[in-house]
C-alpha cells in the first residue's frame, strides 16, 4: 500500500524569504501542489528542510493554497517569511555556521530571538500574532516517497541531507529537473551559483530512484548526462505540463485591467510582450534590434515592447543599451516588478508575445501566453516547441532576419494575428478538459509510487 507523499518545498521557502514574485520553478511547483491528485492523496505532507539540519517540518497546507491565490498571496508569503525565520532554530550552531550565507542573517537573528510573529507582522503589515511551534515531520519508511521539484540547490547542505536520509531510511526519492544548463552551458549560470548546482546534481544523481523532465529534449539530455556519468538507469518520466487556469483569466476585472494599464503607463497602446528574467540566454539583443530596424524600414506603426522580468545574470550589458538609448526612445518598457494578477492584465492586453531564447528546457511564457488567448512567437530551439505545439509561430534563434519577419508579418497584418487569436480560442473550447495540471499531479504520484 502506497505510504506518505512528502512533498518538498524547502526551494519555496528560500524564493519567497527574499523574492515576492515568482519564476518559472516557482510557478510550476505551485501548480503541481495545488492540482487535485496531489491535493487529494490522502497521506500527503509538505515539507521542508530546516537550514543547518537534517530535520523535515511540515509546512501548513491552508498557507501553500493561499500563495496560489492572487487575493492572498501577500499574506501567504508574509506567513512563509515567518516561519523560513522560525526554522533556523532547528539547525545546530555548527552546521548553520556553514551552510550560512550573508542573506541568511537577518533570519538567522529572527529565529534565535523568537522574532517570527514581528516578521509576519512587517510584511503583511498587521499586529504581530502568535505563531504555533514548527511540527517535525516522522523521518520516512521505504515505503514512502519524497519528491523535490526541481530546486535540490536552496540550501548548501541540502543535498547531503537528502542523500543520507534516502540511506537512512530507504525512502523513495524522485527528483524534477527542469533543465541541465548549469552542466551543459555554464557560461549561461551565475558563476556564484552555476558550479554549485552542477556539483550537487553529480552528487544527488545516483541516489534517484525516479526522474521527471519538463520536456523530451530535456529527457534526452538526462540521459545522456547519466550515461556520461555511469549512473544507474531509472526511468525517466515527462511531465505533462499544464495550461494555465483559464478561470483566473476570463473573469478578469475590467475596471481592474484599465488600472493596472494605467500604471505602467500602457492606457490605449499597442504593445508586444516578452516574459522572463533579464540574461543572455534570452537572447533580447535580437529582440530589440528587430524592432530597431522594423521602426526605420516600416511606414507601419509598431507597437511598443513591454519586457516583463527581473534583473537575472549578466544583464548589464543590455540594460546599458537600453540606457544610451534612452529605451530606445520611449517605446521599449522594462518592468521588473509585476505581480500574477498584472501579468495576467498585461498578456491579455498585448497584441503578441514573443520569446527568442537561445534555448529553454520548455518554454513556460509559451504556454502561458497561448493559455492567455495570446500569439506568440517564440524560438525552434530546445523544448520550446513542446510548449507551444503547433499553436505558435517559429524562427531560427540564430536567424535575426527570421524573427524580424514574424514580427512584421503580425504587425502589418491584423486580419493574420486575429485569424491566430480565433484558432487559440477554439482550441481552447474544444480542449478544455486538458488546461489544467491535474494529469502533471497524477504523473508524480505515479513516479513516486509505481
Amino acid at each position: 500500500m502506497p505510504g506518505r507523499f512528502l512533498f518538498d518545498v524547502s526551494g519555496l521557502l528560500s524564493w519567497y524569504a527574499y523574492f515576492r514574485h515568482s519564476s518559472g520553478i516557482q510557478r510550476v511547483t505551485e501548480h503541481l501542489l495545488s492540482s487535485e491528485p496531489i491535493q487529494g492523496y490522502p497521506h500527503i505532507e509538505f515539507v521542508a528542510r530546516a537550514l543547518g539540519s537534517d530535520v523535515l517540518y511540515a509546512v501548513d497546507r491552508a498557507v501553500l493554497n493561499d500563495l496560489c491565490d492572487p487575493r492572498k498571496r501577500p499574506s501567504a508569503i508574509a506567513k512563509l517569511r515567518a516561519i523560513f525565520a522560525q526554522s533556523m532554530r532547528l539547525g545546530s550552531l555548527g552546521r548553520l555556521r556553514r551552510e550560512l550565507r550573508y542573506f541568511h542573517i537577518p533570519y538567522v537573528i529572527g529565529g534565535a530571538l523568537r522574532l517570527e510573529a514581528a516578521v509576519e507582522a512587517l510584511f503583511s503589515h498587521r499586529f504581530p500574532g502568535t505563531m504555533a511551534a514548527l511540527r517535525i515531520v516522522p523521518a520516512p519508511s521505504a515505503s514512502d516517497a519524497f519528491f523535490n521539484p526541481g530546486d535540490f540547490w536552496c540550501h548548501d547542505g541540502y543535498v547531503g541531507s537528502i542523500i543520507e536520509m534516502r540511506k537512512r531510511t530507504g525512502v523513495r526519492f524522485v527528483q524534477l529537473v527542469h533543465d541541465l544548463f548549469a552542466i551543459d552551458r555554464p557560461d549561461w549560470t551565475h558563476p556564484q551559483f552555476g558550479h554549485v548546482i552542477a556539483g550537487e546534481f553529480k552528487r544527488l544523481a545516483p541516489h534517484v530512484d525516479g526522474w521527471l523532465t519538463t520536456s523530451r529534449f530535456v529527457q534526452a539530455a538526462l540521459a545522456e548526462y547519466l550515461v556520461a556519468q555511469a549512473v544507474q538507469q531509472r526511468a525517466i518520466d515527462i511531465l505533462p505540463m499544464g495550461w494555465r487556469d483559464q478561470s483566473q483569466v476570463t473573469n478578469a476585472d475590467p475596471d481592474d485591467a484599465q488600472q493596472v494599464r494605467a500604471k505602467y503607463g500602457l492606457s490605449g497602446k499597442k504593445y508586444i510582450l516578452h516574459v522572463g528574467t533579464v540574461e543572455p540566454r534570452k537572447n533580447l539583443m535580437s529582440l530589440i534590434d528587430a524592432l530597431s530596424e522594423l521602426r526605420k524600414q516600416n511606414s507601419a506603426v509598431i507597437p511598443y515592447c513591454v519586457l516583463v522580468g527581473r534583473q537575472g545574470w549578466r544583464s548589464d550589458e543590455f540594460r546599458k543599451r537600453l540606457e544610451s538609448t534612452r529605451f530606445e526612445d520611449g517605446t521599449v518598457m522594462w518592468l521588473k516588478d509585476v505581480s500574477d494578477r498584472e501579468l495576467t492584465v498585461l498578456y491579455r492586453g498585448a497584441q503578441f508575445a514573443v520569446v527568442p531564447s537561445t534555448t529553454e528546457g520548455w518554454g513556460l511564457p509559451i504556454r502561458e501566453s497561448l493559455a492567455h488567448g495570446l500569439p506568440c512567437i517564440a524560438s525552434r530551439a530546445g523544448g520550446m516547441e513542446e510548449a507551444g505545439q503547433d499553436l505558435a509561430a517559429y524562427f531560427d534563434p540564430d536567424d535575426a532576419d527570421g524573427l524580424k519577419a514574424a514580427m512584421a508579418r503580425w504587425i502589418n497584418d491584423e486580419a493574420e494575428l486575429q485569424r491566430v487569436r480565433s484558432r487559440l480560442e477554439i482550441h481552447f473550447k474544444s480542449e478544455a478538459a486538458s488546461l489544467g495540471w491535474d494529469a502533471a499531479g497524477k504523473t508524480v504520484l505515479r513516479a513516486a509510487f509505481d
